[in-house]
Protein backbone atom coordinates (compact mmCIF):
# COMPACT_ATOMS: atom_id res chain seq x y z
CA UNK A 1 0.00 0.00 0.00
CA UNK A 2 1.49 3.57 -0.79
CA UNK A 3 2.99 5.37 1.84
CA UNK A 4 3.67 8.60 0.10
CA UNK A 5 0.96 10.73 -1.83
CA UNK A 6 2.71 13.28 -4.42
CA UNK A 7 -0.12 15.92 -6.16
CA UNK A 8 1.49 17.09 -9.30
CA UNK A 9 0.25 20.13 -10.97
CA UNK A 10 2.33 18.88 -14.53
CA UNK A 11 3.38 15.52 -16.07
CA UNK A 12 7.49 16.44 -16.44
CA UNK A 13 7.75 17.97 -12.45
CA UNK A 14 5.37 14.50 -11.72
CA UNK A 15 8.14 12.28 -13.04
CA UNK A 16 11.11 13.93 -11.67
CA UNK A 17 9.44 14.34 -8.21
CA UNK A 18 8.62 10.21 -8.79
CA UNK A 19 12.42 9.90 -10.05
CA UNK A 20 13.99 10.99 -6.49
CA UNK A 21 11.60 8.26 -4.67
CA UNK A 22 12.85 5.93 -7.11
CA UNK A 23 16.68 6.62 -7.03
CA UNK A 24 15.57 6.19 -3.08
CA UNK A 25 14.77 2.67 -3.83
CA UNK A 26 10.82 2.93 -3.64
CA UNK A 27 8.46 1.36 -6.00
CA UNK A 28 6.66 4.66 -7.25
CA UNK A 29 4.17 5.39 -10.23
CA UNK A 30 3.04 8.66 -12.43
CA UNK A 31 -0.80 8.01 -12.90
CA UNK A 32 -4.00 10.06 -13.85
CA UNK A 33 -6.07 11.03 -10.82
CA UNK A 34 -8.75 8.12 -11.98
CA UNK A 35 -6.54 5.57 -11.60
CA UNK A 36 -4.41 6.51 -7.97
CA UNK A 37 -6.68 4.30 -6.01
CA UNK A 38 -4.97 1.33 -7.55
CA UNK A 39 -1.90 2.52 -8.37
CA UNK A 40 -2.37 2.84 -4.19
CA UNK A 41 -2.42 -1.04 -3.98
CA UNK A 42 0.76 -1.15 -5.98
CA UNK A 43 3.51 1.45 -5.35
CA UNK A 44 5.03 2.85 -1.90
CA UNK A 45 4.79 5.90 -4.03
CA UNK A 46 1.70 7.58 -6.02
CA UNK A 47 2.53 10.94 -7.88
CA UNK A 48 -0.89 11.72 -9.35
CA UNK A 49 -0.64 13.98 -12.32
CA UNK A 50 -3.37 16.78 -11.99
CA UNK A 51 -2.13 18.54 -15.07
CA UNK A 52 -3.98 21.68 -13.63
CA UNK A 53 -1.17 24.19 -13.27
CA UNK A 54 -3.77 26.44 -15.78
CA UNK A 55 -6.52 25.68 -14.73
CA UNK A 56 -8.92 28.02 -12.49
CA UNK A 57 -8.58 27.21 -8.69
CA UNK A 58 -11.71 25.77 -8.39
CA UNK A 59 -11.76 22.98 -10.53
CA UNK A 60 -7.88 22.03 -9.53
CA UNK A 61 -8.87 21.96 -5.91
CA UNK A 62 -11.56 19.81 -6.85
CA UNK A 63 -9.29 17.50 -7.96
CA UNK A 64 -6.59 17.25 -4.96
CA UNK A 65 -9.56 16.95 -2.86
CA UNK A 66 -10.57 13.60 -4.75
CA UNK A 67 -7.26 11.72 -5.07
CA UNK A 68 -6.46 12.52 -1.38
CA UNK A 69 -10.03 10.74 -0.59
CA UNK A 70 -9.02 8.51 -3.01
CA UNK A 71 -5.57 7.11 -1.92
CA UNK A 72 -5.91 7.76 2.03
CA UNK A 73 -5.10 7.08 4.13
CA UNK A 74 -0.87 7.62 3.82
CA UNK A 75 2.04 8.26 6.16
CA UNK A 76 2.90 11.42 3.77
CA UNK A 77 1.00 13.98 1.81
CA UNK A 78 3.58 16.30 -0.71
CA UNK A 79 1.87 19.14 -2.45
CA UNK A 80 4.23 19.19 -5.66
CA UNK A 81 4.60 22.64 -7.23
CA UNK A 82 6.47 24.40 -9.67
CA UNK A 83 9.88 26.66 -8.22
CA UNK A 84 8.98 29.45 -10.67
CA UNK A 85 5.71 29.91 -8.33
CA UNK A 86 3.36 29.63 -11.32
CA UNK A 87 0.26 27.99 -11.19
CA UNK A 88 -2.53 27.20 -8.29
CA UNK A 89 -0.04 27.83 -5.21
CA UNK A 90 -2.24 28.42 -2.69
CA UNK A 91 -5.79 27.03 -3.87
CA UNK A 92 -3.65 23.08 -4.59
CA UNK A 93 -1.79 23.45 -0.72
CA UNK A 94 -5.26 24.43 0.91
CA UNK A 95 -7.12 22.16 -0.36
CA UNK A 96 -4.67 19.28 0.19
CA UNK A 97 -4.50 20.60 3.76
CA UNK A 98 -8.12 21.02 4.14
CA UNK A 99 -8.71 17.34 2.84
CA UNK A 100 -6.11 15.99 5.12
CA UNK A 101 -7.25 18.10 8.08
CA UNK A 102 -10.99 16.17 7.42
CA UNK A 103 -9.60 13.22 7.89
CA UNK A 104 -7.43 13.37 10.98
CA UNK A 105 -7.99 13.38 14.59
CA UNK A 106 -9.65 16.27 15.69
CA UNK A 107 -6.97 17.56 17.87
CA UNK A 108 -4.23 16.81 15.52
CA UNK A 109 -1.41 19.48 14.83
CA UNK A 110 -1.40 19.62 10.91
CA UNK A 111 0.98 22.42 9.81
CA UNK A 112 2.14 22.75 5.80
CA UNK A 113 5.95 23.12 5.70
CA UNK A 114 6.16 25.30 2.36
CA UNK A 115 10.17 24.72 1.13
CA UNK A 116 10.25 25.78 -2.53
CA UNK A 117 14.29 26.03 -2.59
CA UNK A 118 15.54 23.54 -5.16
CA UNK A 119 18.92 24.19 -4.94
CA UNK A 120 20.24 21.74 -7.37
CA UNK A 121 18.32 23.13 -10.14
CA UNK A 122 19.89 27.00 -9.36
CA UNK A 123 16.42 27.90 -7.09
CA UNK A 124 16.92 29.07 -3.28
CA UNK A 125 14.47 30.74 -0.87
CA UNK A 126 16.17 33.87 1.26
CA UNK A 127 14.06 36.26 3.04
CA UNK A 128 10.74 34.62 1.70
CA UNK A 129 12.00 35.70 -1.83
CA UNK A 130 12.76 33.05 -4.50
CA UNK A 131 15.36 32.95 -6.62
CA UNK A 132 16.65 31.42 -10.05
CA UNK A 133 20.16 31.72 -10.10
CA UNK A 134 20.21 34.39 -7.41
CA UNK A 135 17.24 36.80 -9.48
CA UNK A 136 13.80 37.03 -8.53
CA UNK A 137 11.79 34.71 -10.18
CA UNK A 138 9.20 37.34 -11.34
CA UNK A 139 12.28 39.21 -13.12
CA UNK A 140 13.13 36.24 -14.92
CA UNK A 141 11.36 34.65 -18.21
CA UNK A 142 8.88 32.92 -15.53
CA UNK A 143 7.18 36.24 -15.52
CA UNK A 144 6.39 35.97 -19.57
CA UNK A 145 4.18 32.77 -18.97
CA UNK A 146 1.22 33.23 -21.53
CA UNK A 147 -0.76 31.08 -19.47
CA UNK A 148 0.45 31.49 -16.10
CA UNK A 149 3.46 34.04 -15.34
CA UNK A 150 4.91 34.46 -12.18
CA UNK A 151 3.55 37.57 -10.60
CA UNK A 152 5.44 38.12 -7.37
CA UNK A 153 8.84 36.51 -5.96
CA UNK A 154 7.44 36.77 -2.48
CA UNK A 155 6.54 33.31 -1.39
CA UNK A 156 3.99 33.86 0.98
CA UNK A 157 2.35 36.93 -1.17
CA UNK A 158 1.77 34.52 -4.08
CA UNK A 159 0.73 31.73 -1.39
CA UNK A 160 -1.75 34.35 -0.21
CA UNK A 161 -3.28 35.05 -4.08
CA UNK A 162 -5.36 31.77 -3.91
CA UNK A 163 -5.66 31.05 -0.13
CA UNK A 164 -6.30 32.75 3.74
CA UNK A 165 -4.01 30.27 5.77
CA UNK A 166 -1.59 32.51 7.94
CA UNK A 167 2.27 31.87 6.87
CA UNK A 168 4.94 32.16 9.56
CA UNK A 169 8.81 32.06 8.11
CA UNK A 170 11.33 30.46 9.31
CA UNK A 171 14.80 32.12 7.79
CA UNK A 172 18.01 29.75 8.00
CA UNK A 173 19.83 29.54 10.78
CA UNK A 174 23.18 27.80 11.97
CA UNK A 175 21.21 26.28 14.87
CA UNK A 176 21.51 23.05 16.73
CA UNK A 177 19.17 20.16 15.21
CA UNK A 178 16.88 20.35 18.69
CA UNK A 179 16.36 24.15 18.16
CA UNK A 180 15.28 23.88 14.82
CA UNK A 181 13.19 21.22 15.38
CA UNK A 182 11.27 23.18 18.23
CA UNK A 183 11.61 26.77 15.98
CA UNK A 184 9.43 24.16 13.08
CA UNK A 185 6.62 23.50 15.96
CA UNK A 186 6.48 26.79 17.55
CA UNK A 187 3.29 28.73 17.02
CA UNK A 188 -0.16 27.86 15.55
CA UNK A 189 0.09 29.36 12.22
CA UNK A 190 -1.06 26.26 9.62
CA UNK A 191 1.65 26.96 7.04
CA UNK A 192 6.00 27.13 7.78
CA UNK A 193 7.71 28.73 5.34
CA UNK A 194 11.09 27.57 5.19
CA UNK A 195 14.29 29.73 3.48
CA UNK A 196 16.44 27.23 1.96
CA UNK A 197 19.69 27.79 0.23
CA UNK A 198 21.73 24.90 -0.11
CA UNK A 199 20.74 20.33 -0.48
CA UNK A 200 22.43 19.67 2.94
CA UNK A 201 20.51 22.13 4.67
CA UNK A 202 17.40 20.74 2.84
CA UNK A 203 18.34 17.87 4.57
CA UNK A 204 18.51 19.50 8.11
CA UNK A 205 15.04 20.96 7.64
CA UNK A 206 14.03 17.36 6.83
CA UNK A 207 15.51 15.80 9.54
CA UNK A 208 14.20 18.77 12.09
CA UNK A 209 10.54 18.20 11.03
CA UNK A 210 10.84 14.96 11.24
CA UNK A 211 12.10 15.48 15.06
CA UNK A 212 9.14 17.84 15.46
CA UNK A 213 6.89 14.91 14.58
CA UNK A 214 8.18 12.61 17.04
CA UNK A 215 8.59 15.69 19.82
CA UNK A 216 6.29 17.71 19.40
CA UNK A 217 3.56 15.50 17.89
CA UNK A 218 3.61 17.94 14.22
CA UNK A 219 1.98 16.16 11.18
CA UNK A 220 3.58 17.49 8.21
CA UNK A 221 1.63 18.21 5.12
CA UNK A 222 4.77 19.33 3.08
CA UNK A 223 4.27 21.73 -0.08
CA UNK A 224 7.95 21.78 -2.08
CA UNK A 225 8.87 21.31 -5.71
CA UNK A 226 9.66 17.55 -5.35
CA UNK A 227 13.49 17.28 -3.52
CA UNK A 228 12.14 18.00 0.24
CA UNK A 229 9.11 15.75 0.39
CA UNK A 230 11.51 13.06 -0.95
CA UNK A 231 13.28 13.54 2.08
CA UNK A 232 11.21 14.09 4.56
CA UNK A 233 9.48 10.80 3.94
CA UNK A 234 13.02 9.94 4.59
CA UNK A 235 13.20 11.39 7.76
CA UNK A 236 10.01 9.65 8.50
CA UNK A 237 11.45 6.20 7.49
CA UNK A 238 8.40 5.85 5.00
CA UNK A 239 10.04 3.36 3.21
CA UNK A 240 7.48 1.15 1.53
CA UNK A 241 8.51 -1.95 0.28
CA UNK A 242 10.47 -0.46 -2.81
CA UNK A 243 14.15 -2.22 -1.81
CA UNK A 244 12.58 -5.48 -1.31
CA UNK A 245 13.06 -7.62 -4.62
CA UNK A 246 12.72 -11.38 -5.25
CA UNK A 247 16.02 -12.47 -5.59
CA UNK A 248 18.26 -13.49 -9.01
CA UNK A 249 17.19 -17.52 -10.56
CA UNK A 250 19.75 -19.23 -12.09
CA UNK A 251 18.77 -22.22 -13.75
CA UNK A 252 21.33 -24.67 -15.33
CA UNK A 253 20.88 -28.10 -16.90
CA UNK A 254 24.71 -28.47 -18.41
CA UNK A 255 26.36 -30.52 -16.31
CA UNK A 256 30.17 -30.03 -17.72
CA UNK A 257 33.40 -29.70 -16.10
CA UNK A 258 33.34 -26.06 -17.29
CA UNK A 259 29.84 -25.36 -15.88
CA UNK A 260 30.76 -26.97 -12.49
CA UNK A 261 33.85 -24.50 -12.52
CA UNK A 262 31.80 -21.46 -13.52
CA UNK A 263 29.51 -22.02 -10.87
CA UNK A 264 32.29 -22.73 -7.91
CA UNK A 265 33.31 -19.28 -9.24
CA UNK A 266 29.57 -17.94 -9.08
CA UNK A 267 29.99 -19.74 -4.89
CA UNK A 268 32.90 -17.37 -4.72
CA UNK A 269 31.46 -13.96 -5.54
CA UNK A 270 28.28 -13.98 -3.88
CA UNK A 271 25.64 -14.92 -1.68
CA UNK A 272 24.41 -17.72 -3.62
CA UNK A 273 21.86 -20.99 -2.62
CA UNK A 274 21.71 -24.32 -4.64
CA UNK A 275 18.77 -26.39 -5.43
CA UNK A 276 19.85 -29.66 -6.53
CA UNK A 277 17.84 -31.47 -8.86
CA UNK A 278 18.28 -35.67 -9.55
CA UNK A 279 17.46 -37.07 -12.77
CA UNK A 280 15.34 -39.71 -10.54
CA UNK A 281 13.70 -37.04 -8.86
CA UNK A 282 12.82 -35.50 -12.36
CA UNK A 283 11.12 -38.96 -13.10
CA UNK A 284 8.45 -39.05 -11.32
CA UNK A 285 5.31 -36.66 -9.81
CA UNK A 286 6.53 -36.75 -6.55
CA UNK A 287 10.37 -36.03 -6.91
CA UNK A 288 9.09 -33.30 -8.86
CA UNK A 289 6.82 -31.76 -6.74
CA UNK A 290 9.72 -31.73 -3.75
CA UNK A 291 11.86 -29.93 -5.87
CA UNK A 292 9.39 -27.95 -7.04
CA UNK A 293 8.65 -26.90 -2.66
CA UNK A 294 12.05 -26.27 -2.19
CA UNK A 295 12.78 -23.82 -5.13
CA UNK A 296 9.78 -21.91 -3.98
CA UNK A 297 11.61 -21.90 -0.46
CA UNK A 298 14.33 -20.64 -1.43
CA UNK A 299 13.29 -17.93 -3.55
CA UNK A 300 10.90 -17.15 -0.54
CA UNK A 301 13.82 -17.29 1.84
CA UNK A 302 16.07 -14.66 -0.22
CA UNK A 303 16.06 -11.20 -1.63
CA UNK A 304 17.98 -9.34 -4.23
CA UNK A 305 20.63 -9.37 -4.90
CA UNK A 306 21.25 -13.02 -3.73
CA UNK A 307 21.21 -15.94 -6.35
CA UNK A 308 19.21 -19.14 -6.46
CA UNK A 309 20.65 -21.63 -8.66
CA UNK A 310 18.26 -24.22 -9.49
CA UNK A 311 20.93 -26.98 -11.27
CA UNK A 312 20.70 -30.32 -12.54
CA UNK A 313 23.29 -32.34 -10.16
CA UNK A 314 24.76 -35.53 -11.84
CA UNK A 315 28.18 -35.82 -13.44
CA UNK A 316 28.43 -35.81 -17.54
CA UNK A 317 29.62 -39.40 -17.52
CA UNK A 318 26.20 -40.10 -15.44
CA UNK A 319 24.44 -38.27 -17.72
CA UNK A 320 25.57 -39.79 -20.80
CA UNK A 321 24.43 -43.08 -19.25
CA UNK A 322 20.85 -41.94 -18.95
CA UNK A 323 18.19 -43.58 -22.01
CA UNK A 324 18.22 -41.16 -24.66
CA UNK A 325 14.50 -40.43 -24.11
CA UNK A 326 15.00 -39.72 -20.46
CA UNK A 327 17.66 -37.43 -21.57
CA UNK A 328 16.09 -35.76 -24.23
CA UNK A 329 12.95 -34.98 -21.22
CA UNK A 330 15.73 -33.34 -18.95
CA UNK A 331 15.31 -29.36 -20.47
CA UNK A 332 11.36 -29.88 -20.18
CA UNK A 333 11.63 -31.50 -16.37
CA UNK A 334 13.65 -29.12 -14.96
CA UNK A 335 11.41 -25.70 -17.23
CA UNK A 336 8.34 -27.77 -15.25
CA UNK A 337 9.81 -27.77 -11.60
CA UNK A 338 10.54 -23.83 -12.48
CA UNK A 339 6.67 -23.08 -13.37
CA UNK A 340 5.80 -24.68 -10.30
CA UNK A 341 8.22 -22.86 -8.35
CA UNK A 342 7.49 -19.07 -9.84
CA UNK A 343 3.61 -20.50 -9.31
CA UNK A 344 4.07 -20.81 -5.86
CA UNK A 345 6.00 -17.53 -5.32
CA UNK A 346 4.05 -15.50 -6.57
CA UNK A 347 1.10 -16.66 -4.71
CA UNK A 348 3.16 -15.63 -1.57
CA UNK A 349 3.20 -12.30 -3.17
CA UNK A 350 4.83 -10.29 -5.70
CA UNK A 351 8.61 -9.90 -3.94
CA UNK A 352 9.37 -13.24 -3.83
CA UNK A 353 9.09 -13.64 -7.80
CA UNK A 354 12.57 -13.50 -9.48
CA UNK A 355 13.81 -10.34 -10.32
CA UNK A 356 16.08 -11.79 -12.94
CA UNK A 357 16.38 -15.07 -15.04
CA UNK A 358 19.69 -16.47 -15.79
CA UNK A 359 19.70 -19.57 -18.19
CA UNK A 360 21.91 -21.95 -20.22
CA UNK A 361 21.40 -23.60 -23.32
CA UNK A 362 19.17 -22.98 -25.84
CA UNK A 363 17.09 -26.29 -25.35
CA UNK A 364 16.66 -25.38 -21.42
CA UNK A 365 16.18 -21.75 -22.27
CA UNK A 366 13.61 -22.24 -24.67
CA UNK A 367 11.61 -24.95 -22.61
CA UNK A 368 11.37 -22.37 -19.30
CA UNK A 369 10.50 -19.60 -21.23
CA UNK A 370 7.67 -21.58 -23.29
CA UNK A 371 6.45 -23.21 -19.56
CA UNK A 372 6.63 -19.43 -17.94
CA UNK A 373 4.57 -18.35 -20.70
CA UNK A 374 7.03 -15.64 -22.19
CA UNK A 375 5.40 -14.24 -25.36
CA UNK A 376 8.73 -12.79 -26.54
CA UNK A 377 12.31 -12.17 -25.63
CA UNK A 378 13.05 -8.37 -25.77
CA UNK A 379 16.66 -8.58 -27.06
CA UNK A 380 19.05 -5.79 -26.11
CA UNK A 381 22.58 -7.07 -26.96
CA UNK A 382 25.20 -9.77 -26.49
CA UNK A 383 27.09 -10.04 -22.98
CA UNK A 384 29.66 -12.38 -24.09
CA UNK A 385 29.91 -14.32 -27.56
CA UNK A 386 26.84 -16.83 -27.47
CA UNK A 387 25.60 -14.89 -24.28
CA UNK A 388 22.62 -12.59 -24.94
CA UNK A 389 20.87 -10.16 -22.93
CA UNK A 390 17.25 -8.45 -22.75
CA UNK A 391 14.10 -8.50 -21.10
CA UNK A 392 10.95 -11.01 -21.09
CA UNK A 393 7.84 -9.97 -22.22
CA UNK A 394 4.68 -11.62 -21.41
CA UNK A 395 3.88 -14.30 -18.55
CA UNK A 396 3.96 -14.02 -15.11
CA UNK A 397 7.72 -12.89 -15.25
CA UNK A 398 6.89 -9.67 -18.41
CA UNK A 399 9.23 -7.45 -18.01
CA UNK A 400 11.77 -9.25 -15.85
CA UNK A 401 15.43 -8.85 -17.20
CA UNK A 402 17.06 -12.35 -18.76
CA UNK A 403 20.97 -13.70 -19.66
CA UNK A 404 20.91 -16.37 -21.78
CA UNK A 405 24.20 -18.17 -22.28
CA UNK A 406 25.26 -21.20 -24.36
CA UNK A 407 26.27 -24.29 -22.53
CA UNK A 408 29.75 -24.24 -23.74
CA UNK A 409 30.35 -20.84 -23.85
CA UNK A 410 33.01 -18.91 -22.11
CA UNK A 411 35.95 -19.20 -19.10
CA UNK A 412 35.46 -20.30 -15.17
CA UNK A 413 34.28 -16.37 -14.96
CA UNK A 414 31.24 -16.75 -17.57
CA UNK A 415 28.52 -17.31 -15.36
CA UNK A 416 28.98 -14.65 -12.67
CA UNK A 417 29.86 -12.04 -15.38
CA UNK A 418 26.51 -12.68 -16.85
CA UNK A 419 24.81 -12.89 -13.22
CA UNK A 420 26.37 -9.56 -12.76
CA UNK A 421 25.04 -8.31 -16.03
CA UNK A 422 21.86 -9.43 -14.55
CA UNK A 423 22.01 -7.55 -11.64
CA UNK A 424 22.91 -4.36 -13.09
CA UNK A 425 19.70 -4.75 -15.45
CA UNK A 426 17.34 -5.38 -11.83
CA UNK A 427 18.41 -2.17 -10.62
CA UNK A 428 17.67 -0.08 -13.28
CA UNK A 429 14.49 -1.85 -13.51
CA UNK A 430 13.82 -1.01 -9.75
CA UNK A 431 15.10 2.67 -10.42
CA UNK A 432 12.27 2.98 -13.43
CA UNK A 433 8.77 5.03 -13.62
CA UNK A 434 6.14 3.92 -14.65
CA UNK A 435 4.06 7.16 -16.16
CA UNK A 436 1.02 7.61 -17.54
CA UNK A 437 0.57 10.30 -20.07
CA UNK A 438 -2.96 11.96 -20.95
CA UNK A 439 -5.18 14.61 -22.50
CA UNK A 440 -5.02 18.12 -20.57
CA UNK A 441 -8.80 17.93 -18.42
CA UNK A 442 -11.07 20.27 -20.69
CA UNK A 443 -11.49 23.67 -18.76
CA UNK A 444 -12.91 27.23 -19.33
CA UNK A 445 -9.98 30.20 -19.46
CA UNK A 446 -10.22 33.20 -17.77
CA UNK A 447 -11.07 33.20 -14.11
CA UNK A 448 -13.79 31.16 -12.38
CA UNK A 449 -16.64 33.76 -10.24
CA UNK A 450 -17.78 32.43 -6.93
CA UNK A 451 -14.98 30.16 -6.27
CA UNK A 452 -13.95 31.08 -2.54
CA UNK A 453 -10.03 31.85 -2.01
CA UNK A 454 -9.64 33.16 -5.68
CA UNK A 455 -8.51 36.66 -6.39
Amino acid sequence: MAQVLVIADDLIGAAATAARFARAGQRVTTVAPEHVTRAAEEYDVVVANLDSRHMPPGQATDLVADVVEAVWPVGLVVKRFDTTLRGNLGAETEAAWASVRERCPRHTRLRVLLVPAFPAAGRTTADGVQLLDGVPVDRTEAALDPLTPTVTADVAAAFAQQSDLAVRRVPVRQVTPELLAAELAAGDEPVVLCDAHTGPYLVELADAAARAHREHGVVWLTADPGPFGALLAEALHLHGQGNVAGPLLAVVGSVTELTGRQLDAVARTGPVHFVDADPADLADDDGQDKLSRALADALAGHVFPDVVAFRLRVGAAEAAALPLQQRRLLPDRLAEVVAAAVADAQGAGPANLPSGLFTTGGDLTSAVLDVLGVRAFDVGGEALPLTVYGVLVGGVLDGVPLVAKGGLVGDDSAVAECLGRLRRAVQTRLRTVRAEVFEHFPFTAGSEPGVPGSR
